[in-house]
């Protein structure tokens, strides 16, 4: 049977996309997936690579903080229907550790064990090379996907290795990922922010955030229905940090509290 996998190494994709559309590097923190899209797009692509052939699923691999949770991102790719996600380590200087390894094993058992035909791979790393030669040598036709300039974020002798190679560009990168805007200095205090009026600022950005969300609204509910209403902390610390900017003052406990619920209600009510 013709059958597709698709390897998703998540660094390279949001890193060189946050810089496509930027225009130079970008934090990890200030880049959103969204999700359905990224799927729909992949499977389009995989589609064309391998046209009759079926989808096996997508392997999604990205890195997670030793002894941290899954971000609300993991949580919905976790539960996206033909996702496997496969999670490595970040370290303390925030690089992805054991990624590659997990690509390489994982498309090679796939190749011996006769599970695919076809391979699409959205990476650019020197080191997933020898895991795209063994699947070769199984017969697996390779098609590698860059994003753009390609020549400059992916390993040349990667590239050389495969059998077709595809570019992503603005248009189709765009649909996939929101970068955030960076936040003002919390010297430059909004006009409308008066002693007092906590209640009035947090309520409103509650709202801005939770109207911003799409399609992560409902793994951030799974996650604090999972968590005895905790928020993941790649949505939680940048909430706060926001509000900290609108009053233009650190945030008590209290608030902090407060706060907290007007998000967690906002989730359900949304």
């Amino acid at each position: 049977m013709m059958q597709t996998a698709v390897f998703v190494d998540a660094g390279y994709l949001l890193a060189q996309g946050g810089s496509l559309l930027a225009g130079s590097k970008v934090s990890r923190q200030r880049i959103t997936l969204h999700v359905d899209a990224a799927i729909t797009l992949l499977t389009e692509i995989a589609a064309t690579a391998a046209p009759g052939a079926r989808l096996l699923r997508v392997y999604w691999y990205d890195g997670l903080v030793r002894g941290g949770s899954q971000t609300a991102e993991h949580i919905a790719l976790g539960r996206a229907a033909n996702v496997k996600l496969r999670l490595g380590m970040v370290n303390s200087r925030g690089e992805q550790k054991g990624v590659d390894s997990l690509i390489v094993t994982d498309m090679i058992e796939l190749a011996r064990n006769e599970a695919i035909s076809d391979a699409v791979i959205l990476s650019g790393d020197e080191d997933i090379r020898v895991g795209l030669q063994v699947a070769q040598t199984y017969g697996v036709r390779v098609q590698l996907v860059g994003v753009k300039p390609a020549l400059g974020s992916q390993s040349p002798d990667l590239v050389a290795e495969a059998d077709t190679h595809l570019e992503l560009d603005e248009v189709k990168v765009g649909p996939l990922i929101t970068i955030a805007a960076v936040q003002r200095a919390a010297v430059e205090r909004h006009d409308d922010v008066q002693p007092g009026g906590f209640a009035a600022v947090a309520d409103r950005l509650a709202i801005e955030l939770i109207g911003g969300l799409g399609d992560q609204r409902l793994a951030l509910l799974a996650y604090a229905d999972a968590n005895r209403g905790a928020l993941p902390s790649d949505f939680d610390r940048p909430a706060l940090a926001k509000l900290r900017d609108r009053l233009g003052r650190d945030v008590g406990t209290d608030e902090r509290k407060t706060f907290r619920t007007l998000l967690r209600n906002g989730l359900k009510q949304a």
